[in-house]
């Protein structure tokens, strides 16, 4: 099992906006970041990246977190 130091850290040096871009085309709205959400189809862009609070979430199918749980589910 990794240690919670280590998630911490990771989480501390990982840029949600900029994992994020890697597989999602991102458009700046307001002090967030919107796009197509990866683990559906959709046209309309329903998932937002919050650099703030350092999350992601799609607004129709629900699924977001952190940057580790970003990666996990897209991997």
């Amino acid at each position: 099992m990794i240690e919670q130091e280590t998630i911490r850290r990771v989480l501390d040096a990982a840029d949600i906006v900029d994992v994020v871009k890697e597989f999602v085309t991102l458009r700046k709205a307001g002090v967030n970041y919107k796009g197509l959400c990866p683990f559906h189809q959709e046209k309309t862009p329903s998932f937002v990246v919050s650099p703030s609070k350092q999350l992601c979430k799609c607004f129709s199918c629900g699924k977001g977190g952190n940057v580790v749980h970003f990666l996990m589910e897209i991997e």
